[in-house]
C-alpha cells in the first residue's frame, strides 16, 4: 500500500532575505527542469516539455514564473492564458493536463508565486486563476475536489493487489488471462494506429478529440518518458493506451478502444481488465515504482471502474482565485449544461467529429 502522507503546510522560511518573482527565459529551462525532478511534489507536466507541447500545439500564451532568494531557484509556477467564447479566459497551471500548481521550498516562496499569480490574473483580465495541485497549498483559496486519481505501489505483489480487488473484478481478470490477449509496446511510429482507437473512445464518450499533433508532441517531447501500449487478440489491435513515464511513475494518460466488431453488442469481454493489468505487471518489470490511473471525476463510470481496483484513492485539490467570474468555473461533462451537446457528439459521424474536435478542445481549460 502507498501512505498517503497527511496534507501538512510547507516549511516556514527563516531566510531574511526577499523572494523576487520572475519570468523564466529560454536559458533558464534546464535550471527550471533540474528543479522539477528534484521536487518532491513535482509532475510530468511541470517539465518545460509540457511548454513546448502546448505552445506548439494550440499557440495558448504562456506565462512561466520563478522565484528566486539570492540568486537561488526556490520555487516555479507554469500558467497558461485560455481563451473561450464558450468557457470564458482563465490562467491555469496546468491546461490539458492532470497536475500542476505551485511547486516551492517553503511557504514564502509560494506566497510569492501566488501574489505573481494573482496579479497577472488581474491585469490579464481573466474570469479565474486555477491551480492544478495535488494538495491545497493555499487556504485562502476555493478550493474543488472533483477530480481523484488511484495509485497502487508496484513494489507489492500482484497477489497483494488483486486480494484488495472486489471478486467480480478478480473474476475478470482470471476470464481475461484465458482469452488470448497479447499486447505489446511501440513507439510513435504506430501513433497512427493509437489514434484511430483514442478518436473511437473519445466520441463514444460524448467528448471532443485532441488533435493527432498533440500526441506526437508528446511523444516527440518525452523520448523515453512516453510510449504506446497495446492490447491484441488473433492479430486484431483491441484497445491501447498512450502512457507518461517519469520519475518512477507509470501513468496511462489516454486510452483508446477499437469499434465492437460487425455484429457484436460491445468490445470484448474483459479487454479492458487486461490492459491496464498487463500495463502494471509490465510497469513493475521495468522498475517503476508507482501506477498512477489517472485523472477521474467522482461519480463518473471512469470513477467507478478504477476504484474497483483495489489501489488507494488520492484526492486531488484544484484552486481558484476569481478576478471576474462570480462564481466557481464549472466545465466538467459532468455539468447538465453540456448534457445535450454530449448526446449529439456522440452521433457525430467519425469524420465531423475529427474536423470539429480539435477546434473545440482547444479552447477547454
Amino acid at each position: 500500500m502507498i501512505e498517503l502522507a497527511p496534507a501538512l503546510p510547507l516549511p516556514m522560511s527563516h531566510a531574511t532575505s526577499a523572494v523576487r518573482v520572475e519570468p523564466l527565459v529560454p536559458q533558464g529551462e534546464p535550471e527550471w527542469e533540474a528543479y522539477v525532478r528534484r521536487s518532491p511534489e513535482s509532475t510530468f507536466f511541470h517539465l518545460p516539455g509540457w511548454r513546448r507541447v502546448v505552445e506548439s500545439t494550440f499557440g495558448h500564451r504562456s506565462h512561466y514564473l520563478t522565484a528566486r532568494r539570492d540568486g537561488d531557484l526556490v520555487g516555479v509556477l507554469p500558467l497558461f492564458e485560455l481563451k473561450s467564447l464558450l468557457f470564458g479566459r482563465s490562467l491555469v497551471s496546468l491546461p490539458f493536463a492532470v497536475g500542476g500548481g505551485a511547486l516551492a521550498d517553503d511557504s514564502a516562496a509560494a506566497a510569492a508565486l501566488l501574489d505573481s499569480a494573482r496579479a497577472l490574473a488581474e491585469r490579464r483580465r481573466v474570469d479565474y486563476l486555477e491551480l492544478r495541485s495535488e494538495r491545497p497549498l493555499f487556504p485562502d483559496l476555493l478550493t474543488k475536489d472533483l477530480y481523484v486519481t488511484f495509485r497502487a505501489d508496484l513494489r507489492e505483489s500482484e497477489e497483494a493487489l488483486l486480494k484488495r480487488m472486489e471478486r467480480k473484478r478478480r473474476q475478470m481478470m482470471n476470464y481475461a488471462a484465458r482469452a488470448g490477449y497479447t499486447y505489446r509496446v511501440a513507439g510513435k511510429e504506430e501513433l497512427p494506429l493509437f489514434y484511430r482507437l483514442f478518436v473511437e473512445n473519445m466520441r463514444h464518450h460524448g467528448t471532443p478529440v485532441y488533435p493527432r499533433r498533440f500526441l506526437a508532441a508528446i511523444l516527440d517531447q518525452y523520448p523515453g518518458e512516453a510510449n504506446l501500449f497495446f492490447v491484441e487478440q488473433d492479430g486484431r489491435t483491441l484497445a491501447g493506451t498512450l502512457n507518461l513515464l517519469s520519475g518512477g511513475i507509470l501513468m496511462p494518460f489516454y486510452a483508446g478502444h477499437a469499434p465492437a466488431a460487425k455484429g457484436a453488442t460491445g468490445r470484448p469481454r474483459g479487454v479492458d481488465d487486461f490492459l491496464y493489468l498487463a500495463l502494471l505487471r509490465w510497469g513493475r518489470e521495468n522498475g517503476f515504482t508507482t501506477f498512477d490511473f489517472g485523472r477521474s471525476k467522482r461519480g463518473t463510470g471512469a470513477w467507478q471502474f478504477k476504484a474497483r481496483w483495489g489501489m488507494d484513492e488520492v484526492p486531488l485539490a484544484y484552486q481558484y482565485h476569481l478576478v471576474r467570474a462570480q462564481e466557481l468555473p464549472n466545465v466538467s461533462p459532468a455539468n447538465p449544461r453540456y448534457k445535450a451537446f454530449i448526446a449529439l457528439w456522440k452521433r457525430l459521424p467519425l469524420p465531423a467529429a475529427l474536423l470539429l474536435g480539435p477546434a473545440i478542445v482547444k479552447r477547454v481549460p
